[in-house]
């Protein structure tokens, strides 16, 4: 069963009504409609998102204006911010009615369903300015991760707009004993509406982040990024490492292991490497494979 990617109307969201069909309507009364999350963003229920209209827009605002605007928090009730905090845009190109947006690496803390409901937000607020036909988002001058899929055009949107009900997915997380004497190991389930590896090794790196729900082990990542930015290689996942990353495995090898041994448990992945060019680069050369000992 699927849900339809619904796109609400900020005057229906004041008066707590939903559509059912997806047709994107725009804001009345001039300006320019700027698109948000609607509905509830920690399950994505309804997947929707809804418009609020921006008076001092137009469709000859330029590019950088439009963005300011999407980076102010929404006015409207039920309706919430989906760009990341930090984002920005490096720069813009328009070339044959194609749009491209070049953003600051922030937008790549974005997987899954929360990645697809942002891009559906540029998409159908930028392809109301003149001459935007699509669009074409970057991140730091390279493209989205492979299997990010993200809506071009508006048609693009309105007949496409489908995702899958959330499935139920288990992982294998290991951990470091309190005593740091080996690795302890904990099962997790958690509902993603994005199943794919890219997806799965996001949710793995988020939960080892998060540390463990068991007594007895200890947070060898606490405070750390959530998110790393990832690429396989011949069944190796290759981890672009933060500074705060490489310090805490670089000076423990248990917590190197740990996360080995968490992303080798995701089908596809045989080994991780590190990708990683400043202080404690030696010891985090090579690939690594999962002791299980």
């Amino acid at each position: 069963m699927k849900r339809r990617l619904c796109i609400l109307l900020a005057a229906l969201l004041a008066a707590a009504s939903v559509l059912t069909g997806c047709e994107a309507t725009e804001t009345e009364g001039g300006g320019l409609s700027i698109y948000y999350a609607a509905g509830d963003q920690e399950t994505y229920g309804q997947a929707a998102v809804g418009a609020e209209n921006w008076a001092d827009g137009s469709e000859t605002s330029t590019v950088d204006e439009v963005f300011a605007r999407m980076l102010e928090e929404p006015e409207t009730d039920g309706l919430s911010q989906t760009l990341p905090d930090g984002v920005r845009l490096w720069s813009w190109s328009l070339e044959d009615g194609v749009l491209t947006l070049n953003l600051s690496e922030d937008y790549n803390g974005l997987s899954g369903i929360s990645l697809t409901v942002a891009s559906t937000c540029l998409v159908l607020t930028m392809t109301q300015l003149d001459g935007v036909e699509a669009l074409n988002i970057t991140v730091d001058g390279q493209s989205l991760p492979e299997g990010s899929r993200v809506p071009q055009t508006r048609e693009d949107v309105l007949l496409t707009g489908e995702i899958q009900d959330p499935e139920v997915v288990g992982f294998q997380l290991y951990f470091p004993l309190s005593d740091w004497s080996g690795l302890g190991t904990e099962y997790r389930e958690t509902e993603l509406y994005g199943t794919s590896l890219s997806d799965q090794i996001d949710t793995v790196i988020g939960m080892l982040a998060a540390g463990p729900g068991t007594d007895g082990m200890e947070s060898a990542f606490a405070d750390l990024e959530a998110h790393l930015d990832s690429q396989m290689v011949d069944g190796v996942c290759v981890l672009t490492l933060t500074e705060n990353w490489a310090a805490v495995l670089s000076a423990r090898e248990l917590s190197r292991q740990a996360l080995v041994n968490s992303l080798c448990e995701l089908d596809q992945v045989e080994a991780v490497a590190f990708n990683w060019d400043g202080e404690g680069q030696e010891s985090l050369e090579g690939n690594y494979y999962a002791d299980y000992g």
